[in-house]
């Protein structure tokens, strides 16, 4: 009994080991072409991002858009999706499309893909729609007598990447439901998601602008 005694006081005393980081976070620059495109002043560039899942794709909106960016780095990424069906009659088929703009600060790009040659694509939506739902809670006050919390100070986004999803509702008679957005850093459930589908697309992307028809 002793010697059961003294070894779990010595387990008790182990400092335990820090448990790894749910994402890690990664340098978008890794998975993107290189932004060539100095054309545009930053201003013009950041417009032209946040657009990216607002501006049509052939024929139509985008209907799913994923976001990264790199706090401090001047790295931001949009990517869009929509689908569309393409031949006629009997022989038609949908395909999906995706859109890529990003930005650094000293360029930036915009690049596509679609499903016919770049399977990741639809794969990369697949997960997407695997996500648990998102429950939503109000947050609660904080405790006046307990330690300071230091996500007022915003320090746990400090250096960290931010993701978000934007999808738009389900269509019912032509009419579309409400969108919805979450935005999250690196511990967010849905950032592996994305970091998955920047690596998974990145040979995927061609300068050579979507077919619309």
């Amino acid at each position: 009994m002793l010697t059961s005694l003294a070894l779990a006081m010595a387990l008790s005393m182990q400092t335990p080991a820090p448990a790894p980081p749910p994402v890690p976070r990664i340098r978008l620059a890794d998975y993107l072409p290189p932004l060539a495109d100095a054309n545009r002043s930053f201003e013009e560039t950041r417009a032209f991002l946040q657009r990216n899942g607002e501006d049509d794709l052939p024929w139509t909106p985008p209907q799913v858009e994923m976001t990264a960016g790199e706090d401090m780095s001047g790295f931001a990424l949009s990517v869009a999706f929509n689908w569309v069906w393409l031949g006629e009659g009997d022989a038609r088929w949908p395909v999906w499309f995706a859109r890529l703009r990003a930005m650094s600060r000293t360029g930036a790009i915009e690049r596509f893909a679609d499903s016919r040659t770049c399977p990741g694509l639809e794969a990369s939506l697949r997960q997407l729609d695997a996500l648990p739902p998102i429950d939503p809670r109000v947050p609660g006050l904080p405790d006046p007598v307990g330690p300071p919390d230091p996500t007022d100070l915003a320090l746990l986004n400090l250096h960290d990447n931010s993701y978000g999803i934007r999808l738009r509702g389900l269509s019912e008679g032509g009419v579309y439901s409400d969108r919805l957005a979450v935005n999250g850093g690196s511990t967010a459930v849905f950032a592996p998601v994305i970091a998955d589908s920047l690596r998974r697309l990145k040979p995927c992307w061609t300068e050579t602008p979507l077919p619309r028809a």
